[in-house]
């Protein structure tokens, strides 16, 4: 459902976008079936096939989807067929063939993301929706009600996998403890990332900006709101020092409040250090962070983290999160420094070490590139992809 420009901005569509294009500079054949809320139509964009389903909504994509991808299947009978875990965009595929190989990819279940923004809700706003669910006759918990496996339906469309890969070990292992899925059932597959050039011909980081940088979607789940609480003490601590943040404007811990918002009020005692832009066009962002050193991660949760392999591309001290993805891509005081989202002076700790040791963050900077040019090389990651789609193919035809 998620692919720019029609639908969606996160990882899922930069992960299709990616992956099609290396798998057909190898010489497959790739279709990409895609929501829209304004065309419906085929076309051929960088030698990939883009079938655009006109929808209200992913709930209808996924039930429109069906009749297209039919049309090409009985054309080029495809070998296989790669989905999301979330919203299951290919369970009426799924149905229809069910012969079709199944990959389910898993990027972020609904769950787990709602799980994650609950923790900001606040306690009178939970006590509200039950009081509420009660005045209806309805005994409803709402955000105290227990998780049901067996009423997700991110995992009902799971179980129709004949495949599962997840982009980090930690996502596999949310999915092991979370979903009960076995784990010789993941294959780790880490997301293909093709470094910009515009990156990497900036400079490693030299000191010149002094300024700390956020770039993503603002809302709770990224952990801003305990690295503002950092920041603030950062920016007593260094005048000189500023603050950077980019991206679009959502949820906020507060009620009412979005986060941008939020985060001023947090920060008016520096806010002269603070400067908020809105998402702006990919070349434009890709200039903004090479005028940084320091960029500052600490999401509550991320499977992958394409911003995390972008600044490392940029050749930029990261400071990342201990949970999630991350944690494959950077190694600890090497290529970046690892804080606990939860802990805001944990976050203040390694961002204080990045400004005050300055070979320390050249060091970080310039392992940094190095680890995502060969360590997470996008030739690597084709590879391992290729060989396991083959792997999945050669497997069904045995079946």
């Amino acid at each position: 459902y998620e692919l720019p420009p029609d639908t969606g901005k996160g990882g899922i569509g930069t992960y299709t976008t990616q992956i099609a294009t290396a798998l057909t500079k190898d010489g497959a054949t790739v279709h990409i079936f895609a929501g829209s809320h304004s065309r419906h139509r085929s076309y051929i964009e960088h030698g990939i096939t883009i079938h655009r389903v006109a929808c209200e909504n992913l709930v209808d994509f996924k039930h429109k989807v069906a009749p297209v991808f039919a049309d090409i299947h009985n054309l080029l009978q495809f070998d296989l067929v790669e989905s999301p875990e979330i919203h299951g965009n290919a369970s009426e595929i799924k149905k229809v063939f069910p012969a079709i190989p199944l990959v389910v990819r898993m990027h972020a279940p609904g769950y787990l993301v709602e799980k994650l923004k609950k923790r900001y809700v606040p306690f009178f706003a939970k006590l509200r929706y039950f009081l509420g669910a009660l005045r209806r006759l309805k005994f409803d918990l709402g955000y105290w009600r227990k998780y049901d496996l067996n009423t997700d339906p991110d995992h009902s469309f799971i179980k129709m996998a004949d495949f599962i890969t997840a982009p980090s070990s930690s996502m596999k292992d949310w999915a092991i403890r979370y979903w009960k899925i076995p784990q010789v059932r993941i294959t780790v597959l880490p997301n293909l990332f093709e470094p910009p050039q515009q990156l990497l011909e900036k400079p490693v980081s030299d000191g010149a900006f002094k300024t700390v940088l956020f770039f993503g979607r603002l809302n709770v789940i990224k952990g801003l709101v305990n690295a503002t609480k950092a920041m603030k003490k950062i920016l007593v601590e260094f005048p000189e020092w500023k603050f950077k943040v980019i991206g679009d404007n959502e949820m906020g811990p507060k009620q009412g409040i979005r986060m941008k918002e939020w985060m001023e009020i947090q920060l008016s005692q520096v806010r002269s250090q603070v400067l908020f832009l809105d998402s702006m066009e990919y070349g434009a962002l890709m200039e903004e962070i090479s005028h940084c050193e320091i960029v500052v991660l600490p999401s509550l949760f991320e499977s992958f983290s394409y911003t995390c392999a972008e600044a490392m591309a940029a050749g930029k001290a990261i400071v990342g999160s201990t949970n999630g993805g991350m944690a494959d891509l950077l190694k600890h005081q090497v290529s970046g420094l690892l804080a606990d989202p939860e802990n805001p002076g944990d976050i203040y700790e390694c961002i204080k070490l990045l400004i005050t040791d300055s070979a320390l963050r050249e060091s970080i900077s310039v392992n940094a590139r190095q680890s995502v040019l060969h360590d997470h090389s996008a030739v690597k990651t084709t590879t391992q992809a290729i060989n396991y789609y083959k792997h999945v193919i050669a497997e069904s035809g045995k079946n």
